[in-house]
């Protein structure tokens, strides 16, 4: 049961990013494309469990300090 409608939306995105990627893997769609998926479908599934991944943080970083200036 999910209770928060943001972690229903993350979890909804991410089931649907599933079948396409079982989609894309019986239709042998390249491996770098089904990945792109997969990445995709962890970042939503990431909004769940809060789970932050470097590129996230390098982001946050950047993006909120001057840095080298």
């Amino acid at each position: 049961m999910v209770t928060n409608s943001r972690h229903y939306a993350a979890l909804s995105s991410a089931l649907e990013l599933v079948i396409k990627i079982e989609e894309g893997i019986s239709l042998d769609i390249p491996s770098d494309l089904i990945a792109m998926d997969i990445r995709q479908c962890i970042l939503h599934l990431s909004e769940v469990t809060g789970n932050i991944s470097t590129d996230d943080l390098l982001g946050n970083i950047f993006g909120s300090f001057c840095i080298g200036k």
